[in-house]
């Protein structure tokens, strides 16, 4: 039977996923491995308030078909910030103090579900994840400065609190905290 789902008060957010240590590189820059450890994030999660409970894989899959966005994981599956055993290398073209940054993105709305056949209906919230990225950000620039995050006020906000974590005291990326 084939259920239809409906969506209210659908919010996109970015997040901090990964933060490695700070990476200090002399004269001329260098290269590092990246070494971004998973730090604590939202979860994915469908909550039913009302009603029969629902396959909380389904109605991800149909919060990902609803906003077009790709790849968001459902409740136990693998999250954003978590190695998948690939090692990524990077190179620095200046000397600094370096951190990488991963970031996931939150994609929640609140949904309605009906079915034919008699079966009530059941409401809730539905919390999907997606890989968002990540970046390598000097700890003498505010993340503000950078072009790579697009604007993306949620995007910044997760790279603070990456250099709040990472870089050292002092650093510029810091701020005025």
């Amino acid at each position: 039977m084939a259920a239809k789902y409906t969506w209210s008060k659908l919010t996109k957010h970015a997040f901090l996923a990964g933060v490695s240590e700070p990476h200090v590189l002399g004269k001329g820059g260098g290269g590092f491995t990246d070494a971004a450890e998973p730090v604590p994030h939202p979860k994915a999660k469908v909550t039913v308030e009302q009603g029969p409970d629902v396959d909380p894989a389904a109605v991800v899959r149909k919060l990902e078909a609803h906003t077009d966005l790709k790849i968001l994981y459902g409740p136990g599956e693998i999250e954003p910030g978590r190695s998948d055993g690939s090692v990524l290398s990077y190179t620095m073209p200046a000397a600094g103090v370096y951190v990488q940054l991963k970031f996931g993105q939150a994609v929640e709305a609140d949904f309605r579900r009906t079915c034919r056949g008699g079966v009530p209906p059941s409401r809730g919230h539905a919390v999907g994840l997606r890989a968002y990225g990540g970046s390598t950000l000097d700890c003498t620039e505010a993340p503000e400065a950078a072009t790579w995050h697009d604007k993306d006020r949620t995007l910044v906000a997760a790279a603070r609190k990456g250099v709040r974590a990472a870089c050292p005291s002092g650093s510029r990326a810091l701020g005025k905290s």
